[in-house]
């Protein structure tokens, strides 16, 4: 019987590096389009809306795929995706994967300047908008979901992997860190197949995937997004990467001692209130 696995998140963890690993088992179908984001129906950012467009990402899957597999990072973060996901397939996996909530927030800004989300061109200044963003103010025209612009909401994952707790039979569900993962990518790979019922294929490269990247040109960027959304709303899966000829790879700056220091306790004050609600 074919299973059907989600890499529920979070952003920033290593979901595309062990999204890409686990395509490349012949036992497992990974869909062409990473983050189709069909199930998150309470948010903005849905790359796949039609039943038809997300039941296409698996017609493909060879006789010998016994899984089925996709990867949203927002499913964690999102209030209705894994109810979706239960509704329709009832024995789903799960794969959550953690990090440093310090480190996500650092990488997940830089993502959202990649992805033109996010205007701001400081760390400092970003984390600073938060709360005005949170009342509708000072929002950026191109993040059509202002969500993943809370970075100190988005990185406390504890209270988002409680809820997945409560709603995932516990041998359904597996968390990872990515410190783990980098420490003994193999060993990571090992356990994950496990928790499939797969057997070891052998794999030895574990190249890290999605490392921060820049723009060489926001007006390209731009093209390229409306030209992905049409693509798109055409019932078009195949990924061309036409857009990696505008990619650059970033050289993040250094967050100062000052910058860091509130943010972790931002981190502590977040994981003190949800220890005690």
């Amino acid at each position: 019987m074919t299973q059907r696995l989600f890499i529920v998140g979070a952003p920033k963890c290593g979901t595309t590096s062990l999204a890409r690993w686990l395509a490349r088992h012949p036992a497992i179908h990974m869909s062409p389009i990473k983050e189709p984001h069909f199930f998150n129906t309470d948010m903005n950012n849905r790359t796949i809306t039609r039943q038809a467009d997300y039941d296409a990402l698996f017609a493909n899957a060879p006789p010998e795929a016994r899984v089925l597999a996709e990867a949203s990072t927002w499913y964690l973060y999102s209030d209705a995706a894994v109810p979706n996901i239960l509704r329709a397939y009832p024995d789903a996996r799960f794969i959550a994967m953690t990090r440093d909530p310090v480190e996500m927030a650092i990488s997940l800004y830089y993502h959202n300047r990649f992805k033109l989300h996010e205007p701001l061109d400081t760390i400092e200044a970003a984390w600073a908008a938060q709360d005005r963003r949170a009342h509708g103010e000072d929002l950026p025209r191109d993040c059509v979901e202002p969500e993943v612009l809370q970075y100190r909401k988005v990185c406390t994952l504890e209270p988002l992997l409680q809820r997945l707790r409560r709603r995932v039979h516990p041998e359904h569900l597996l968390v990872l860190r990515l410190e783990d993962m980098r420490a003994d990518a193999r060993s990571a790979y090992l356990g994950v197949l496990k928790f499939l019922g797969l057997p070891d294929d052998g794999r030895t490269d574990f190249t890290a995937q999605n490392e921060a990247r820049r723009p060489r040109s926001l007006f390209l960027s731009r093209a390229f997004k409306t030209a992905v959304k049409l693509k798109r709303a055409l019932g078009i899966t195949r990924n061309t990467g036409l857009t990696r000829i505008n990619d650059l790879k970033l050289e993040k700056k250094v967050v100062s001692k000052k910058q860091r220091a509130v943010m972790e306790k931002a981190f502590e004050i977040a994981l003190t209130k949800q220890s005690t609600a």
